[in-house]
């Protein structure tokens, strides 16, 4: 009667072999086949008076780990899992974010038409209709006291001074309305701003440019842009936080921008126009930082030419009607290249 051998797949009966041996002559079991040659151990089998093979060696272990852990499994703290500190997590700063993804606006241009209209038209007309109202109060009164112009020019000098205060006073609400407008449909990085200046604070800052832009014939222009930019963030809050938001411009490249710009668009008669926006876009955003990172600009001079003919063209059908869609589209445009 045959015996079995302890371990691998079995040994064949009465003699060594893996699979057993191949059959003698006669229908009689004989050693070899896939196992090991007579008298030798080996094959796939354990050896004479060894456990082994495929079946697992004493203590049982075969597949599994060696003493102390190991083997196949994950290591002590991970395997395949992420290195201490982050794995493929994105480096330091924030993920890359392609064009069109840090910065969003949704604002629509039936949004901003009442702005228009409640903010900059209606105020311009009731402007307007005082100051002709003292100049024609004016002429009545010269007429009825035959003083010969002389109340006309009192008037019309009231009437002039109105008109410019008032002007100055519609700019002032109209941009204090507009920002307002832009910051509640505008997200960067996928947060929401919100813009908290107010009309005597914005009415400063804007009253002191124009003094000093008229006084230095324009040349102050970079540093009102400037000082108004760094008091716009100042105001604007991220999520309702203040100060995540700055800018760090200097007027003095700005100057450079601009002198170089207005050159080479009035030697072009206009053409260098649309590098020129561009560039000015490309200074505020890289300039701009949300919790000390920086922003990049795309520039693209064709695309801006095709948005801006496009909407130029749609603006003067219209008469004028068309512009807060115009101005939409162009803040839409500039977001999409931002990064």
């Amino acid at each position: 009667m045959s015996q079995q051998g302890g371990g691998g797949w079995g040994q064949p009966p009465q003699g060594p072999g893996g699979w057993g041996g191949a059959p003698a002559p006669g229908g009689q079991q004989g050693a070899g086949g896939y196992g090991p040659p007579p008298g030798a151990p080996g094959g796939y089998g354990p050896p004479p008076g060894a456990p082994g093979g495929y079946g697992p060696p004493p203590g049982g272990a075969g597949y599994g780990p060696p003493g102390g852990g190991g083997g196949f499994g994950p290591p002590p703290g991970g395997g395949f899992g992420a290195p201490p500190g982050g794995g493929f997590a994105p480096p330091p700063g924030g993920p890359m974010m392609a064009p069109g993804v840090r910065a969003q606006f949704s604002g629509d241009g039936g949004q901003l038409l009442v702005t228009y209209l409640l903010y900059a038209v209606l105020p311009i007309f009731v402007v307007l209709a005082i100051f002709m109202g003292l100049t024609f109060a004016g002429v009545a009164i010269d007429q009825a006291t035959r003083t010969r112009g002389t109340f006309q020019a009192i008037f019309s000098g009231i009437g002039g001074l109105v008109y410019f205060v008032g002007i100055l006073g519609v700019q002032v609400v109209f941009t204090q309305k507009f920002y307002e407008f832009y910051y509640q449909q505008f997200k960067l990085d996928g947060h929401s701003c919100q813009y908290t200046g107010t009309v005597g604070g914005l009415a400063g800052k804007i009253v002191l440019n124009a003094v000093l832009t008229t006084i230095t014939l324009g040349i102050y222009a970079p540093w009102a842009i400037v000082n108004l930019r760094k008091y716009c963030y100042e105001n604007v809050v991220i999520d309702g936080q203040r100060g995540r938001l700055t800018f760090d411009g200097s007027p003095g490249e700005l100057l450079g921008k601009f002198i170089v710009g207005l050159l080479l668009t009035y030697c072009t008669l206009g053409i260098y126009m649309v590098w020129f926006y561009n560039d000015l876009c490309a200074f505020k955003w890289e300039n701009t930082k949300l919790d000390g990172r920086a922003f990049t600009f795309r520039k693209d001079p064709g695309g801006f030419f095709g948005t801006y003919l496009l909407n130029m063209i749609l603006t003067y059908c219209t008469g004028g009607i068309y512009s807060p869609w115009m101005m939409c589209n162009l803040i839409k445009w500039e977001a999409e290249r931002v990064a």
